[in-house]
């Protein structure tokens, strides 16, 4: 068995390319029934692990790789999704100007309370598997993805709350729009390293 350290999407593209060229696995030397164990240590932000995970499940799929790290990766994953679904799907129609507490806003407040509930799920999933940053874990600009996540479910889950209490009006969430956006885009741009 072949042993593949994986450092970014770059290299599963490499390995994609090499398990599925028999030229190319003869030159790297590995036999045509010969199957490759994947560890994937990093990848170069949270915004490329859907497709890193879709590459990598495709490669065991073909049972040309062994890896114990797709659950891990498929985590990662959903983050990736479910930050991108924030960003994309709910946030826009909730900036309008017109916007009013009622009807399709409504709906996509509470899609956005559920996002920032499995946002902080998927925040202590993360904190489980990736590697530490040293002593300062806690701090959001310096920390890790989890610390990351936690803030962004936070600040999504108590936006939504207050609106959809009454206690703020829609203005709330126009207000926190553009640090959302910035959290969100810092999160999707952050490197992960796995344990």
């Amino acid at each position: 068995m072949v042993h593949k350290v994986i450092y970014s999407h770059v290299d599963l593209k490499a390995l994609q390319g090499i398990c599925s060229n028999a030229d190319l696995r003869a030159q790297q030397g590995i036999r045509s029934d010969e199957r490759v164990f994947v560890r994937i240590v990093s990848l170069e932000s949270v915004r490329i692990a859907h497709e890193s995970y879709a590459l990598l499940r495709q490669l065991v799929d073909l049972s040309s790789c062994l890896t114990p790290h797709l659950d891990l990766l498929s985590i990662v994953a959903c983050l990736s999704l479910e930050l991108h679904k924030v960003e994309h799907d709910l946030l826009p129609p909730l900036q309008d100007q017109e916007a009013k507490l009622e009807g399709r806003v409504v709906q996509a407040l509470l899609y956005l309370r559920n996002s920032a509930i499995t946002l902080l799920h998927l925040g202590e999933s993360v904190r489980e598997i990736e590697e530490p940053c040293g002593p300062f874990e806690e701090e959001p600009e310096d920390g890790p993805v989890s610390g990351r996540v936690k803030e962004v479910g936070v600040v999504l889950l108590d936006t939504a709350d207050q609106i959809l209490k009454g206690t703020h009006n829609i203005g709330l969430l126009k207000e926190r729009v553009p640090h959302l956006v910035e959290l969100i885009s810092a999160l999707m741009a952050t490197p992960v390293r796995f344990s």
